[in-house]
């Protein structure tokens, strides 16, 4: 028995439970990565295609863009996991429109920032 504030309870039900948000079902992963590569790749084509190089603030802007369809699309999970398949689309985003390094680091970094910071 375990002591709690509660009261006494046995070992395993004094374990602290896991939210929700921290399993990530094959089915949100999925959807997840093809919805963050269209818009990870079409948003890097198209700003590379368009804007070319040297646009900084459109590098940042893709990659919370990337981030928040991300998350979206695995049902707002907030996990180290989703994190890191936001900056790898945001990251094959920058490669396809040749984002140069700092672009491509902006854009990376905009896109796991934006997936973890606990916003609301």
């Amino acid at each position: 028995m375990v002591s709690t504030p509660v009261g006494y309870k046995c070992r395993e039900c004094a374990k602290p439970v896991r939210t929700a948000l921290q399993y990530v079902k094959p089915r949100q992963w999925a959807i997840g990565a093809v919805v963050g590569l269209v818009v990870g790749l079409g948003g890097g084509f198209l700003l590379g295609w368009v804007l070319g190089f040297g646009f900084w603030f459109a590098y940042l802007g893709h990659g919370l863009l990337v981030g928040e369809v991300v998350r979206r699309g695995t049902g707002g999970h907030r996990t180290p996991g989703v994190a890191s398949l936001a900056g790898v689309c945001a990251f094959l985003g920058a490669v396809i429109g040749a984002f140069g390094p700092f672009g491509l680091v902006l854009s990376t970094g905009a896109a796991v920032f934006y997936v973890r910071s606990n916003r609301w």
